[in-house]
């Protein structure tokens, strides 16, 4: 799928945002090499009738990452949250 002049411009925004975001939070000043990033977003809004109406979205390099790649970088990121959370609860 070709990408407008504008989602090309966002893409390549929102991949330095990425990389300047890696660097500040390197331990030690150095960011490694962006090669893929899956962003997922939830959004709200109102509907003409006033109910609220929630998305999600999800956004990746270029719009070029392959989907099983999505899927691993998400199943994986998920996996290291729960253990995370899971990690917290055994300290309290």
């Amino acid at each position: 799928m070709s990408r407008t002049p504008e989602q090309v411009a966002a893409d390549q925004a929102l991949t330095a945002a990425i990389e300047q975001v890696l660097l500040a939070y390197a331990d030690d000043g150095q960011a490694w090499v962006l090669t893929e990033y899956v962003v997922i977003s939830a959004q709200q809004r109102f509907d003409d009738h006033g109910h609220g109406v929630t998305a999600v979205g999800c956004f990746n390099r270029d719009d070029a990452v392959p989907v099983h790649r999505i899927l691993g970088l998400v199943e994986y990121a998920a996996t290291r949250t729960r253990k995370t959370i899971a990690t917290l609860d055994e300290d309290h």
